[in-house]
This record gives C-alpha cells, sequence and structure tokens, in this order.
C-alpha cells in the first residue's frame, strides 16, 4: 500500500532571544489536518504551542502508519475530566479493531485495485472515486492514504454484496463504523462476523445490515 506522503511546518517559536528551528512532519493529509487543527483550536492557550509540537513530535519519531495513527488517537483523546472511563476504554478497543481489520484483511489503494484489474488508466482514483459515489464500496481514511478493506473486492472489482450492505446501513455507518460493523460481532447472525458470511451467506448479511440501520434509526 502505498502512502501519498505530504509535509507540515510548526512555525518557528521564541524562547528568550534564541529562535527555535522549524519542526516538519511527513504524513498524510487527514493526520496533518488533524494536528493543524489542534494547533488552531488550541491559539492563545498558555502552554498550548508546546503541547502541539509535543504531539507532532512523537508522532514523527517512527513506527508503521498504523501505530501511528493508534498513537495520535491516543494523544488527542479527551481527558478522564470530559470523558468517561467506559467512553475512554471504548475509543480505545475501536483504535485497537481498526488496526486489527486492516491486519486481518488487507486493504488496496486506488492504484493498487486498478493493477488487480489489469486496468492502465492514468489516474486510478477516478474509478474508485465513482465507486464510492454510487454506493458500490467504501473507504477509511488512513495516514497511508484512502484505503478499500480487501474483503470488498474479487480481482479488484467489487462484490455485488457489498452494495446491498451499503445501501441497506442507509447511511447509518461511515468508514471506519462500516469496517468496524463488517469485522465485529453480529447478534443478527447468532455472534459471526459479517464479513465471514459475505460469500457463504450473502442475503443473511444484508439482513443484518437492515437490522442494524433499524438500531440506529431508534
Amino acid at each position: 500500500m502505498t502512502a501519498h506522503s505530504q509535509t507540515m511546518t510548526l512555525p518557528r517559536r521564541r524562547r528568550g532571544a534564541s529562535v527555535e528551528g522549524e519542526l516538519k512532519i511527513h504524513g498524510d493529509h487527514s493526520t496533518l489536518d488533524a494536528i493543524a487543527q489542534l494547533a488552531k483550536a488550541m491559539a492563545g492557550v498558555p502552554g498550548a504551542e508546546g503541547v502541539t509540537r509535543a504531539i507532532a513530535e512523537r508522532f514523527r519519531r517512527g513506527g508503521s502508519d498504523l501505530e501511528r495513527e493508534l498513537r495520535l488517537i491516543d494523544l488527542l483523546m479527551p481527558t478522564s475530566s470530559t470523558m468517561s472511563r467506559a467512553a475512554t476504554l471504548q475509543v480505545r478497543r475501536n483504535a485497537v479493531a481498526r488496526e486489527a481489520g486492516l491486519a486481518e484483511f488487507g486493504a488496496f489503494t486506488s492504484a493498487e485495485l486498478a493493477s488487480a484489474r489489469g486496468s492502465r488508466a492514468k489516474n486510478p482514483h477516478t474509478t474508485t472515486s465513482r465507486w464510492l459515489g454510487d454506493g458500490l464500496v467504501f473507504a477509511v481514511d488512513t495516514p497511508a492514504g484512502r484505503l478499500f478493506p480487501a474483503f470488498q473486492f474479487v480481482q479488484g472489482t467489487p462484490r455485488p454484496v457489498i452494495a446491498k450492505v451499503l445501501a441497506a446501513l442507509a447511511g447509518q455507518l461511515r468508514g471506519w463504523e462500516i469496517l468496524l460493523w463488517f469485522t465485529g460481532s453480529s447478534g443478527y447472525l447468532d455472534g459471526a462476523r459479517p464479513v465471514d458470511r459475505l460469500v457463504s451467506a450473502p442475503d443473511d448479511v444484508v439482513a443484518a445490515a437492515a437490522y442494524q440501520a433499524s438500531l440506529s434509526e431508534d
């Protein structure tokens, strides 16, 4: 999976008579946007610039893209004073589940899907953007760029059942929420994961998605 790296530069900071150097961070635009938004939101708060720079520095230190994302999620987590312990644990569980879902099933970039189809199109993003717009597939945004969970495809082409599932979900879930639904236990399926029934019982998966949508509407 190919990362589309960009660079963000935090502004210089004065300490006494000296000026500290700029801090450059390489990463996907979605992650850099999160850091930039944090810096903007904390503007004017005493000590805020140091906090933002510390977060950026820790993110820059290395590790896999998913490890970086998990680290960033953890650093940006609300404190216990603003979020209950149960809610905090759930967010962390979701972060781990995200990593596990992609690690177990894999994911493709637009270019990798084009290669799997044997396409030689100059802009592979055109096709995947159309698929997304037509509700044929879903994607997740990661520090490595936009990725498409691999269980949606056969030889680079969307499974027809995915469009039916997404339609049944009626827009109630998005991105990572859809991935977690597919890879999580479903009470409607007697504890089985929807992803494990895509081939053997696709109609049951669609029905489970409709049931999930009905719960979200309550």
